[in-house]
């Protein structure tokens, strides 16, 4: 039987319909709620119809909602009535709240708490209030005070009976645990907010809550009563109450949890990936969303061999991410820019200040000049005080992508360490290694870069160690049958030195653990790396018989390319002695250390 095809001008329609009925929806409503306050008599019912008009535009046209609680503070401040004006500071705190201004928002909340110290006020304004404090203690990482926040809130909405209160105040309670890891603690207000909102039939709360459920089991590694949250949550996942991106978390968070701790057929993981995707066909589920999908579908693409697939989901989400970091990194740096102007206005202001001073105090001239010159040093140390906290945000910022770069090489590392173990063919098993082997080198030392105390070079004793060390564990050798020997004399390069050199270190280790110490009894590798008179000289060498110089001229391997690519990038050389051993040295120009 065909299926009928829908006509694209008759959805378009309905929603341009559906958006004009809404709107007008709203006018008739604001509108009655206005000539209802004009006609009103008690000034607490004047506000509240004005109240309520404003809430209606909060979401959709913060500024007009404004308008409309300014006209309501004018009423309630004419008429001296406390309770009205606690109703018209708890809506500002809301229309400052969906702007995203913490100090007006929390301004106006404690505005509205001072006058319930001297009038009570109805529950569910005192509520609302507690709400807004803990949602600004929760953005500016105030722990404990936005718990004690949302705790009031919910004591308050219990007593108002407003079970959705209940319900969102409930679950904010439990996320807040979860982001710190309090997980039995967010269990127990998660299955209060479940209570909450099986009472008001709130099935978009109930599937919100079960996926902040399966986090805390994450966080707890009780994977099995991880899947039993999947299992409850599922049948709300179809109804139509679910909002879309409510839905598209739980996918993309039964998709995660299949694919890390499910079967090895990641049966789930398939099924909720492809309902993402239709999701994604008619709605936009969030960049959080997405990133957690292209990630899984890669995974679930290459454990199921199918490597175009997941190369393409995989340079998707790598699209992404790189939108989104560049998202993080342009906010930060408006906001520098933004701080940066206002402290330039406030100087002037001062400036100004301080020649109006100097005007009015001409006989005092000696106790004016030393006030001129104590505010210049107050304004220089505050000045440098200020360059000195944007360059550690700077420092943390370049730290941050260090160690994003570091988590996205670990993952490329990861799925070609899956692909290998798939793969029969021994040439490209040992490809798919060593190209894993380059990958963790250069993680390393970006690993190194964001633990060091500055952006730009790295500890390359430590980074030395490590790698030869890993190298060694990998190739089945151990401290007590391999004589490892370290000397370096240089403590740290800059990072545009050291990628090449720990490149040429992990090719050069590389081929001696390999084929060096077959015909030898008691291997031993020795690494200096030492600065003379502007040239920092790397010796690799070891006791192997294997190699000898003209195999090294006539061979025509991917790692000798690549040391000697990477060597002429140095602007160095490379001598090879193969009398007793192997012995490799490098001799690269110093770079100057930048401050």
């Amino acid at each position: 039987m065909k299926r009928r095809r829908k006509n694209p001008f008759l959805l378009i329609g309905f929603f341009f319909i559906s958006s004009y009925c809404m709107a007008q929806q709203w006018r008739i409503q604001t509108d009655s709620l206005l000539k209802a306050g004009k006609k009103a008599i008690a000034p607490v019912e004047q506000v509240k119809y004005f109240t309520d008009a404003a809430f209606i535009f909060l979401l959709q046209d913060p500024d007009t909602s404004m308008l409309l609680y300014n006209e309501a503070e004018r009423f309630a401040t004419s008429n001296g009535n406390d309770t009205a004006l606690a109703m018209v500071y708890a809506g500002k705190s809301a229309v400052y709240l969906m702007k995203d201004n913490n100090a007006m928002t929390m301004e106006y909340a404690l505005k509205a708490l001072k006058i319930s110290e001297r009038t009570t006020l109805p529950p569910d304004v005192l509520a609302a209030i507690y709400r807004k404090l803990g949602y600004v203690y929760r953005n500016t990482n105030q722990f404990a005070k936005a718990i004690d926040a949302y705790k009031k809130a919910l004591a308050y909405s219990e007593a108002s009976n407003n079970s959705y209160d209940m319900a969102t105040t409930s679950s904010n309670i439990g996320n807040i645990f979860n982001s710190f890891n309090h997980y039995d603690s967010a269990l127990v207000y998660h299955e209060k907010t479940l209570e909450f909102a099986h009472t008001g039939n709130y099935k978009d709360i109930i599937a919100r809550t079960y996926i902040q459920i399966i986090n805390s089991y994450n966080g707890l590694k009780q994977y099995a009563k991880s899947f039993q949250a999947v299992a409850a949550m599922r049948p709300y996942l179809v109804l139509p109450d679910v909002m879309p991106l409510t839905k598209g978390l739980g996918y993309t968070k039964i998709a995660s949890l299949d694919m890390q701790h499910g079967s090895p057929r990641h049966t789930l993981a398939a099924m909720y990936l492809d309902s993402m995707k239709r999701l994604m066909a008619i709605t936009s589920p969030g960049k959080d969303n997405l990133l957690e999908y292209y990630l899984n579908r890669a995974l679930l693409e290459f454990s199921l061999n199918h490597y175009d697939s997941a190369r393409a989901a995989l340079e998707r989400y790598n699209d992404l991410k790189k939108q989104r970091d560049d998202e993080i990194i342009s906010g930060h740096a408006q906001e520098l820019d933004t701080r940066y102007e206002s402290g330039k206005k406030d100087a002037r202001i001062k400036d100004l200040d301080q020649q109006n001073r100097l005007r009015k105090k001409l006989l005092f001239i000696a106790v004016t000049a030393s006030a001129i010159f104590l505010a210049l040093l107050f304004l220089l140390w505050r000045q440098n005080k200020k360059i000195k906290k944007q360059e550690g945000h700077l420092n943390y910022l370049m730290k941050e992508l260090h160690h994003r770069v570091k988590n996205n090489l670990q993952i490329v590392s990861s799925l070609l360490n899956l692909q290998s173990a798939r793969i029969d063919d021994p040439q490209a098993q040992k490809a798919l290694t060593e190209g894993q082997h380059r990958i963790e080198a250069m993680s390393l030392i970006h690993q190194k870069l964001y633990q060091t105390k500055t952006t730009s070079r790295v500890n390359i004793q430590e980074f030395i160690a490590e790698l030869s060390e890993n190298l060694m564990h990998a190739y089945g050798y151990k401290a007590d049958n391999f004589n490892l020997q370290l000397e370096i004399a240089v403590k740290e390069l800059e990072a545009d030195t050291a990628i090449p050199v720990g490149l040429i270190l992990n090719e050069v280790v590389t081929n001696a653990f390999k084929y060096a110490y077959r015909q030898v009894t008691d291997p031993s590798l020795y690494i200096s790396l030492e600065e003379h008179g502007g040239k920092l000289q790397l010796t690799i060498a070891d006791n192997g018989r294997e190699l000898t110089e003209k195999s090294w001229r006539l061979s025509a391997s991917f790692g000798r390319q690549l040391i000697h690519s990477l060597t002429r990038q140095l602007e160095g050389s490379m001598q090879l002695n193969c009398d007793a051993g192997s012995v490799f040295t490098f001799t690269f120009p110093v770079k100057p250390v930048q401050a």
